[in-house]
């Protein structure tokens, strides 16, 4: 897998963390705190691939995947049966004793799974049985111990026996508890994963991982336990309950950001593949280039601290956009690379903000054109605060270099382009604000057929969202 945002760091942070820990015999626990769509389940992925499979022993619990099971814990059991059977049949790569404890284990647990199914009847029992047909054979006595269950508290029994196998196998193994996916869970089910997990691995030789989005949790946490945080400061209050709350099961909670993009087309998933390159001079004769390089430096910075699946979501939406466009008739001379990042640009606004422009050119009265940015503050997406930073990064590629173009006349009545960036931002100015200039009017001759496509566009683009 492709480390498209620089995330190898910060697995190695976390792999220094279980190195240290990793011993404690009480277990620990720290949670990764990143907002939704950042990437935490590719961290995972990532992290339980580099670590020594002949040293740890890792259980993946996906909690909303398996948040049909009305009990957590019978969820738990069926993951772990699954990666024990997964491994035991992997003989060559572990000693005959371990292979031994590892069947037993398992064979351990499957008799609990039927035990707990009878009492928890809504579950799906072949889950948790189908990897071992010859279990059927031990219905019976599954069924005893299932009755045993019933006068002895079932949660109660079974937790117990499952902390009796982790002991067993925490002899020849380190154990690695990853639970991921638990800020999609309903709110009740969320908390009562983190309520079974804590009874499970409460002083016990297991260093968990749990994959969280604090803020999405903190609010399924204060409804669950009826905290209704009004005035004087609400965010503060949830905040502050939902820390003491956590801390009841997590040691240390490491922040991820959303990452800064590498310079690399990959990120597109092929999209670029319908554009090309496209290289003019300016004025002055240098050239200006809407190359690969270009397009990996805007990608870079557009995307800059944006979580992954809101990238995804944009690329997508161009792409549909793009060929719904051409399907009409109507094409531009060259679909080039400054025309796919209009394309980017202008869904960015649609999109995220439900604005028909982030930024128009405004012709001031000295004859200098300038950028001007939408505050998206007052955008109607409720959740565009949450990507202002969308905005910011737009505004900074634009404005680092103060970018700017004038109106100068001159004998050719052919309008300067400094660079990449003056350009673009002719492809973003309407054509109506500078009417009233010559020099400017004649340059969009000079685009109108790619403005004529633009336009098709942008009108899809909002037909499709609004």
């Amino acid at each position: 897998m492709t480390d498209h945002l620089s995330r190898q760091p910060f697995i190695n942070l976390l792999k220094n963390i279980i190195a240290n820990q990793s011993k404690n015999k009480n277990g620990y626990s720290i949670a990764i705190d990143g907002d939704w769509g950042s990437g935490k389940t590719w961290i995972l992925n990532m992290l339980e691939s580099q670590l020594p499979s002949d040293e740890y022993l890792i259980f993946h619990y996906n909690a909303w995947e398996n948040d049909f099971y009305e009990e957590p814990l019978v969820a738990l059991l069926s993951v772990m049966i699954e990666k024990l059977n997964e491994i035991t049949k992997q003989k060559s790569l572990y000693e005959s004793v371990v292979t031994e404890l590892l069947k037993e284990a398992s064979s351990d647990l499957e008799i609990l799974a039927i035990g707990i199914a009878k009492y928890f009847i809504k579950i799906d029992i072949d889950r948790s049985i189908k990897s071992k047909r010859k279990l059927l054979n031990r219905i019976k006595q599954g069924t005893k111990i299932a009755d045993d269950i019933d006068s002895m508290l079932p949660l109660r029994k079974t937790l117990a026996e499952i902390r009796d196998v982790i002991k067993n196998l925490s002899k020849n193994f380190k154990i690695l508890l990853v639970v991921d996916e638990l800020d999609r869970c309903l709110p009740e089910y969320a908390i009562k994963v983190l309520e079974r997990l804590h009874h499970v691995c409460n002083g016990m030789p297991v260093f968990q991982i749990i994959a969280i989005d604090k803020s999405n949790l903190a609010d399924s946490i204060c409804k669950v336990f009826g905290k209704n945080f009004s005035n004087p400061s609400p965010q503060h209050n949830i905040m502050q309950f939902t820390d003491s709350y956590l801390q009841k099961f997590i040691d240390i909670s490491v922040p991820l950001s959303n990452g800064k993009p590498d310079k690399s087309l990959e990120v597109m998933n092929g999209l670029e593949k319908e554009f090309c390159e496209w290289t003019r001079d300016n004025s002055a004769g240098a050239p200006i280039n809407f190359n690969e390089n270009f397009l990996e430096e805007f990608l870079a910075e557009m995307f800059s601290g944006i979580d992954r699946r809101l990238q995804e979501k944009v690329f997508s939406q161009v792409e549909l956009c793009h060929k719904m466009t051409l399907a009409t008739g109507v094409k531009p001379e060259l679909c080039s690379y400054a025309i796919l990042i209009y394309e980017i640009i202008s869904c960015i606004a649609s999109y995220v903000f439900h604005s028909k422009n982030l930024c128009t050119v405004k012709n001031d009265s000295n004859g200098t054109f300038t950028l001007v940015f939408k505050d998206v503050e007052f955008s109607s997406n409720p959740y565009a605060d949450k990507y202002k930073q969308l905005a910011e990064n737009l505004k900074d590629f634009f404005c680092l270099n103060k970018t700017y173009y004038t109106s100068l006349y001159i004998k050719s009545d052919v309008f300067f382009i400094r660079d990449e960036k003056s350009y673009l931002m002719k492809l973003l100015a309407d054509e109506e604000n500078i009417y009233n200039d010559y020099g400017q009017k004649t340059y969009f001759n000079f685009i109108a057929e790619a403005k004529v496509f633009l336009a098709k566009y942008d009108e899809i683009m909002h037909t499709m969202l609004f």
